[in-house]
C-alpha cells in the first residue's frame, strides 16, 4: 500500500489505559476520580508503536494525530500534545489535530484540510483507529482509505462489512506501507 500521509487516532490506537488496554473504552481514564488528575502515568503506548512511527517517518510519510476530544480548539490540541510529549513522540508527527467528540464525521474535514494543505490527494491518505464509526466508516465514506484496529469495545454496525480492512496494532503498518 502506497501512502504519503497517515492519520492516527490517539486513545486506543497510539496509547491506552495500562490496566484495561482495549477491554474498555479508553476515555474512562480521564474521568475516573483515581486517574483523572494524573492520567498520563496510567497510560501506556500500544505495542510496537514507537518503533513503527520511527520507521514510517523514515519512509518520508507524514504522520498526523487526529483524535476526537471533549474539549474544543486549542485546549483539545494541548491535551493531545501533552500525551505525545509525555511519550516522547512529538518529533514523529507533522501535526496534531482534534475533532469534536460527539461527531463521528468530525475527523473527515480535518483530514481533507490537511491533505489540501500538503497538496496531496485522498488516495495518498490513510486513517487508522479503533473506533469503527469515527476512524473507519466516516473516512471510507469520504473516499479515504482506513484501517480499523481490532478490539472488543468499539460499537459496530449491525452488519459488519465483509471487506472491512483491519489490523491488530499500529506496528502492523510497517509491513503494509511502501
Amino acid at each position: 500500500m502506497k501512502k504519503k500521509i497517515i492519520f492516527l487516532d490517539g486513545d486506543g490506537t497510539i496509547w491506552y489505559p495500562t490496566t484495561t488496554k482495549r477491554t474498555e473504552r479508553s476515555d474512562w481514564i480521564y474521568n475516573d476520580p483515581l486517574t483523572k488528575d494524573n492520567h498520563l502515568v496510567h497510560l501506556s503506548l500500544t505495542p510496537g508503536t514507537r518503533e513503527a512511527l520511527k520507521v514510517l517517518k523514515e519512509k518520508g510519510i507524514y504522520l498526523v494525530v487526529v483524535s476526537a476530544n471533549p474539549y474544543s480548539g486549542k485546549k483539545a490540541v494541548k491535551e493531545i500534545t501533552n500525551r505525545l510529549d509525555y511519550f516522547e513522540l512529538s518529533d514523529f508527527f507533522y501535526s496534531c489535530r482534534a475533532s469534536v467528540g460527539g461527531d463521528p464525521n468530525g475527523k473527515v474535514p480535518i483530514i481533507l484540510d490537511t491533505i489540501k494543505e500538503l497538496n496531496l490527494t485522498k488516495e495518498d491518505a490513510l486513517m487508522v483507529g479503533d473506533n469503527y464509526f469515527y476512524d473507519y466508516s466516516a473516512p471510507m465514506e469520504a473516499g479515504i482509505d482506513a484501517l480499523f484496529i481490532e478490539n472488543g469495545v468499539s460499537k459496530m454496525p449491525d452488519e459488519i462489512p465483509t471487506d472491512m480492512k483491519t489490523i491488530k496494532e499500529v506496528s502492523d503498518l510497517v509491513d503494509m506501507i511502501d
